[in-house]
């Protein structure tokens, strides 16, 4: 249950809350430290960060609009007639490095449509960086790290005092530079509620490949592992954030009951990173004898054969390993901290269990060369993956990453950070080399015909059609 809020200092605001449009009008989600086209899987991840702040703000009783406007098709167009007719007090969007400037300049059209709004944006590169979105005069402020609870406390001061709300960053009207009030902490489980999707048309979202309705559920959050490359810690910190199991299941089985879903996307940056917790998730599942299917990531350190067993029997059927690399030292330079033999392991064993697996691999990170991303190749193709998926590195800002690539002069001049752009020019390997690598991978990897046929065999006979017509994006053999 939320803490309600003093009677005597909510004032009802209207709260228009975003994901905002692609600018070439393509599925994109903006999501902590996914950030991405729908392209790769040919879905939309539903916006828990959006849901999340709408449960807090329904429940301090102010009035809403969320809208994830790359999922639902509504344009720049569409959303400016929106604004006019809603007039919000507050907008509030997330951001993403690929989209960045097209995600800041949405600000210009909804001041020019509600002149009194006040605006903010949220994301791993703005908390990075809140200069380079504050350097627009029509962003009011940058909300740092998660952003529900400053989001909150926003929305109940409608004195602009923000110099009293901590993880915010705004341009100081005294001095006309930029104040950063102090980091906000991080909510507690216990304080973190169900997404309130009934905000949000649901419709748009499908599982990939099966095509059928699904939901984003949260048990977790944090991230206690270093890799250079990755902005999770960023969003969410270090620290692992366990909601109780039995608000997370109770969750699962409203969202069944309400929403008519049965596929579950479990959300969280390593889902298997504590055993008891996973075990105990899967216990109330099967105690409560919820039929559901899901799938969950994970690292291969963190699991053992017991534990996947019982996660199958409590519906999992996919499991997504953040692989990286098939090269040692990569890995070592990365600091993902395992090693291939432990990939081999959990992936074959998943594998024998009857699990599907999906590897992640990373191609051009720091110490890549060419016989490293063949032996990651190789490693894939090895490998008894389901899914594969690769992946340029991009040394996003807020990462290790970042901060090497910046003093080591390998950002390239083109400035775009993408998953599927090589944003760095290594020593010995420029991007536009594992830009050809990449594809070239993709065409081997599902080039196999047992490869395509196991992708057949994910997909329900209604979705086989709209894989097929987008297979070439999927393979990565169109950008």
């Amino acid at each position: 249950m939320l803490p309600a809020p003093c009677p005597e200092v909510v004032r009802l605001a209207k709260v228009l809350l975003l994901n905002p449009p692609h600018p070439e009008g393509k599925g994109f989600t903006r999501e902590g430290r996914c950030t991405q086209e729908a392209g790769v899987w040919a879905t939309q991840w539903p916006p828990v960060t959006l849901a999340t702040a709408a449960a807090f703000l329904e429940r301090d009783g102010h009035r809403l609009k969320v809208i994830d406007c790359p999922a639902t098709g509504f344009s720049n167009v569409a959303l400016d007639g929106l604004v006019k007719r809603f007039q919000p007090d507050f907008a509030f969007w997330g951001t993403a490095t690929p989209t960045l400037n097209a995600d800041l300049d949405l600000g210009r059209s909804i001041k020019a449509a509600a002149p009194h709004v006040i605006t903010g944006v949220f994301g791993t590169h703005v908390t990075a960086l809140p200069e380079s979105a504050l350097s627009r005069p029509w962003i009011d402020m940058v909300i740092r790290r998660e952003p529900e609870q400053t989001i909150r406390e926003i929305c109940l001061d409608r004195n602009r005092r923000w110099g009293e709300i901590s993880g915010l960053s705004f341009r100081n009207g005294n001095t006309h530079g930029i104040r950063h009030t102090p980091d906000m902490a991080f909510l507690e489980p216990n304080a973190i509620p169900a997404p309130a999707w009934r905000h949000l048309d649901l419709s748009p979202y499908r599982l990939p490949l099966r095509g059928t309705p699904f939901l984003i559920v949260a048990p977790i959050r944090g991230c206690p592992y270093a890799c250079s490359f990755c902005t999770a810690p960023l969003y969410y910190g270090r620290r692992l954030r366990k909601r109780p199991v039995a608000k997370v299941i109770d969750e699962i089985a409203d969202n069944m009951s309400r929403f008519n879903v049965r596929d579950v996307f479990i959300w969280a940056d390593t889902f298997t990173a504590d055993r008891a917790y996973v075990k105990a998730f899967s216990c109330e599942i099967l105690n409560r004898g919820l039929r559901i299917s899901w799938t969950c990531n994970s690292r291969v350190d963190t699991v053992d054969r017991e534990m996947l067993w019982l996660m199958k029997t409590a519906g999992l059927w996919m499991i997504s390993f953040g692989l990286e690399s098939g090269n040692p030292h990569v890995l070592q330079q990365a600091g993902k901290g395992i090693s291939v033999d432990q990939s081999r392991r959990a992936v074959v064993m998943a594998h024998e269990l009857g699990i599907r697996t999906s590897g992640h691999f990373v191609l051009g990170l720091p110490g890549e060369t060419e016989r490293a991303m063949r032996q990651t190749l190789c490693l894939a193709l090895d490998l008894p993956l389901d899914i594969a998926q690769f992946y340029a590195a991009a040394p996003f800002p807020g990462t290790r990453l970042y901060d090497l690539a910046s003093k080591e002069g390998w950002i390239r001049k083109d400035g775009l950070f993408a998953q599927d752009h090589a944003g760095m020019d290594l020593p010995g390997l420029p991007g536009h080399r594992v830009e050809e690598f990449r594809r070239y991978a993709y065409k081997r990897f599902y080039g196999r015909p047992g490869a395509l046929l196991r992708l057949l065999t994910l997909t329900k006979p209604s979705a086989v059609h709209h894989m097929i017509r987008n297979m070439p994006r999927f393979l990565g053999w169109v950008r």
